[in-house]
């Protein structure tokens, strides 16, 4: 019997749509119209949900920022290098495999919006993915490392939202650990990911 998604799940799902459209089309291009054909609820049970298309966006960014917040919690405790890479890379690809329109949004927090109180929550959400991997801020810092850590995550979210259409035989589980590599080799390591992680467990 096929269960029915609750409240919560239609609007997390409402939200990660919003969120992939904001950084693949911008603000402009995020109407209620494309997240409802995204999706295949009607544009008035988004309304119904959402007042309106800056609501919507607002809480996509607002839900992305919350999201990311728990990634740097979880590897705050950790010193900056290979084992918090580790266990911000393996937290993201997680979370991406599970909600692609998040990681398309982190992938692309450097892209300017046109709205400048929404703009504010994509820069908090900047600063939030660039302590994660111990950067001062966008575009700060050692310039290689910041160009790591953007490819690292362009890396990831090409992969994550591409896997289930070119390898639909996969399983997200089967996928994440590809992903995962692929994404820590842009960082620059020559040490292998798994030691890494021992490293942070111990």
């Amino acid at each position: 019997m096929r269960i029915r998604p609750s409240k919560e799940e239609i609007d997390d799902q409402l939200l990660d749509i919003a969120a992939g459209l904001l950084a693949r089309r911008g603000v402009k291009g995020t109407s209620i119209q494309a997240v409802a054909d995204a999706t295949g609820y009607s544009k008035a049970g988004i309304l119904n949900r959402f007042t309106s298309k800056d609501a919507l966006i607002e809480r996509a960014i607002q839900q992305c920022e919350s999201q990311t917040r728990v990634v740097l919690h979880s590897v705050s405790d950790l010193s900056c290098g290979p084992a918090r890479d580790a266990a911000a890379l393996t937290a993201l690809t997680d979370l991406a495999l599970r909600r692609p329109g998040y990681i398309t949004l982190v992938s692309a927090f450097t892209t300017p919006l046109e709205e400048p109180h929404l703009q504010r929550g994509l820069d908090r959400l900047g600063e939030d993915v660039c302590r994660t991997f111990c950067l001062p801020g966008p575009g700060l810092g050692d310039l290689e490392r910041w160009c790591r850590v953007i490819g690292s995550l362009g890396a990831l979210c090409t992969l994550a939202v591409a896997t289930p259409d070119h390898a639909p035989a996969a399983t997200p589980l089967q996928a994440q650990p590809h992903i995962l590599a692929t994404a820590w080799s842009a960082l620059g390591y020559d040490m292998a990911l798994g030691d890494a992680q021992v490293t942070a467990a111990t």
